[in-house]
């Protein structure tokens, strides 16, 4: 097995060579999943995120949430070890770039409780098909799904080639209940 760090540099080489419009066509094609996912129409609290790069462009999912009148949170890094979430009103305002270059709530916004989130869609380079995640190895997310609600859901959200039977994994990786994909969704049942 390829150890995370071989990993994180294959699935980024990888991504980052997706044209434009492969990007646009498989992100729509995520995005039209996870509008007729079940977790997405029944939540209320939702925390998606702002992509970065070649990441899944789930954007018009964040418009959707909010023309739905659900809450939206995105994450705000905060340190170099935990993030929070902020629930905000508009993707056009009240976001600035942070020292990573990606977009999230200012800081002087309020952060939301993470027990009260419903849903946590959650980026990543690699998955696998038992909910292990492979983030960019600082450990945002998994400090952060340790606070959420027993019954939040987390969807990983990838594009298929993210997806592999097995990817390396630590004790204190928080695993996910599902991940969408422009292909499919796969869901665990950890209920």
């Amino acid at each position: 097995m390829t150890d995370k760090r071989s990993l994180r540099k294959i699935m980024h080489e990888k991504r980052n060579s997706l044209s434009s419009h492969e990007v646009a066509k498989a992100s729509g094609k995520i995005v039209e999943r996870l509008v007729n996912l079940p977790y997405v129409k029944e939540s209320r609290i939702i925390m998606s995120f702002m992509p970065y790069g070649n990441e899944v462009n789930i954007i018009p999912l964040n418009e959707w949430i909010l023309e739905q009148g659900k809450a939206l949170c995105i994450p705000r890094v905060l340190d170099g070890t935990n993030m929070d979430a902020v629930k905000i009103d508009s993707i056009m305002t009240g976001l600035v770039k942070n020292s990573y270059g990606i977009y999230e709530p200012s800081k002087d916004l309020k952060p939301i409780e993470p027990e009260k989130i419903e849903l946590i869609l959650v980026p990543g380079v690699a998955f696998d098909i038992n909910g292990n995640r492979l983030g960019h190895g600082k450990g945002y997310y998994d400090r952060f799904l340790l606070n959420r609600s027993k019954n939040a859901i987390t969807l990983g959200i990838a594009y298929s080639f993210q997806v592999l039977d097995s990817i390396p994994h630590d004790e204190h990786d928080v695993r996910l209940d599902g991940i969408v994909t422009e292909s499919e969704v796969i869901l665990l049942n950890r209920r």
